[in-house]
């Protein structure tokens, strides 16, 4: 029987938007050819093999700026065994790297799919797999009327090539999954899509699960966008100008010359300093430096050119016709995407404190925006896994990494300010940027206020005996590594959060 218009319309949308997350990917990889806006400098820049030229991608450090953020320190729930459960599932599915890859894919494309379903032996449900799947395979179609409820999610392949290709697509539903097959190169001017039961199982399998498998990390609602969408612009500029200017680096070396003809010079006989008529010039090579010439490059010797009146040289393109533009381009890339220039150029001056904290606002917003997305989207995989192995009603807890620190003698004069106006003590340090368990570790040794003053003061003083720790961390005075271990010596952290919990 033909594909029915469910599977007509996912396959056409999910084959619609291909594209866009190719050219998505193409930018965060580096590898977007260059436009021209003429054929002449395309075929020009091709002779000389500029098209090889690996880019200079700027367009990756927004995206990047932001995953490097996301980091998860623990999931967990309230029950024992599902916690136990909970550590399975991260191994046998090799979270702590495929999450890493996960919210990178889901940030560089804006959409990303986790698969969560159980691996069976009969009607003995062996594990539960966690599968991540990118938006070119995998598209949830939301319903119309009520958003928020998935209605059915298609995952589509291809199988070899030419003649001999097959694409297989198959439709998850709350209650059934449909199964099909096209033979043959894909065309949207015939149905020939055909019920699939090559595995020995029908093509329709019912499932008592109630739910769409796929969850759906995105970075805006119902389809995401990649963070670096406002980056296309200018890396595809900087790309040019980095070509372009490629092209000259060779004229800068060696400069093109000329020599001006004298027409009243008379121009009688041998004008050349290599004659071919001279008999020991027979067979001699213009080029080839064994050509007796009188014009040679040692030092005193003297040209003699008959006929010309003058020489000199071609200047090649200025190198900050490119290099100028480069950095402005840099920055607006930085502006329109709301990722501190400090990000890109960490070469550049030295910020730290309040100064670094405002800068960084933006992203922060943007990371803590992520943080809820993705945390809530994980949370309902997990619920969704724990229920396969039969946990019921229990509520995952999926905490996060700080998005930044107060590491400056400045911020923590600051927390010492609010504990002295009175704002609670562990309020005061979550928001300095510490998670609520970190600040719950720090405070169960802690006797008193005074106590926590005192040592918020000496994290002040420490501050600035490393010029800010924040800056020296940026200066590699001291390693990220050695802050954390000194704040926990100093504020009388206890363990870690549960070890082995984290998914990137």
């Amino acid at each position: 029987m033909p594909g029915t218009e469910d599977l007509l319309d996912a396959y056409h949308e999910l084959c619609e938007e291909r594209p866009k997350y190719a050219k998505a990917q193409a930018y965060y990889d580096g590898d977007v050819e260059e436009i021209f806006a003429s054929d002449k400098v395309a075929k020009m820049l091709a002779k000389s093999n500029l098209g090889e030229l690996d880019e200079v991608n700027f367009a990756r450090i927004p995206v990047d700026a932001v995953v490097n953020r996301l980091d998860i320190t623990s999931i967990t729930v309230d029950e024992p065994q599902a916690d136990a459960d909970i550590l399975d599932l991260i191994t046998r599915n090799e979270l702590e790297e495929e999450g890493p890859g996960l919210h990178s894919r889901a940030c560089s494309q804006g959409d990303a799919y986790l698969m969560v379903w159980p691996e069976m032996d009969g009607d003995t449900i062996l594990g539960v797999n966690m599968f991540v799947n990118g938006p070119s395979v995998v598209r949830v179609i939301y319903d119309e009327e009520n958003p928020l409820r998935k209605r059915y999610a298609i995952k589509s392949w291809t199988i070899g090539a030419g003649k001999d290709q097959v694409i297989r697509a198959d439709l998850w539903y709350p209650d059934r999954i449909e199964r099909w097959l096209w033979a043959g190169q894909y065309t949207t001017r015939k149905n020939k899509w055909e019920a699939w039961s090559g595995d020995g199982q029908d093509s329709t399998l019912d499932t008592p699960y109630g739910e769409v498998p796929f969850f759906h990390f995105r970075t805006s609602r119902p389809y995401g966008r990649p963070e670096h969408y406002a980056a296309f612009g200018p890396q595809a500029l900087i790309n040019k100008l980095v070509m372009s200017h490629a092209a000259t680096v060779d004229y800068q070396s060696l400069p093109q010359r000329y020599g001006l003809i004298d027409p009243a010079v008379d121009q009688s006989g041998t004008q050349s300093d290599w004659d071919p008529e001279f008999p020991e010039d027979v067979g001699a090579d213009p080029q080839s430096p064994l050509n007796p010439s009188q014009l040679r490059n040692d030092p005193g010797e003297v040209w003699l050119l008959q006929g010309l009146k003058g020489v000199g040289q071609f200047q090649a393109a200025d190198p900050n016709v490119y290099m100028l533009p480069i950095d402005r381009y840099v920055k607006a890339m930085a502006q329109v995407t709301e990722t501190p220039m400090h990000i890109f150029d960490a070469t550049g001056e030295q910020i730290s404190g309040k100064s670094r904290r405002e800068a960084n606002g933006p992203l922060t917003e943007k990371v803590q925006a992520r943080q809820r997305s993705f945390g809530a989207t994980w949370k309902a995989a997990f619920q969704f896994a724990l229920r396969l192995l039969g946990h019921d009603d229990v509520t995952v807890d999926v905490q996060w990494a700080a998005v930044e620190t107060v590491t400056d003698a400045e911020g923590w004069a600051t927390v010492a300010a609010k504990i002295v106006a009175g704002v609670p003590r562990d309020q005061a340090l979550i928001e300095a940027g510490y998670t609520p368990a970190q600040v719950a570790g720090w405070l169960a040794v802690l006797d008193d206020d005074a106590e926590l003053q005192r040592r918020v003061t000496l994290l002040g003083s420490l501050g600035d005996a490393i010029q800010k720790l924040g800056a020296g961390v940026q200066l590699q005075a001291v390693s990220g590594d050695q802050v954390t271990a000194l704040l926990d010596q100093v504020l009388g952290a206890t363990a870690a959060l549960a070890p082995g919990q984290a998914t990137g």
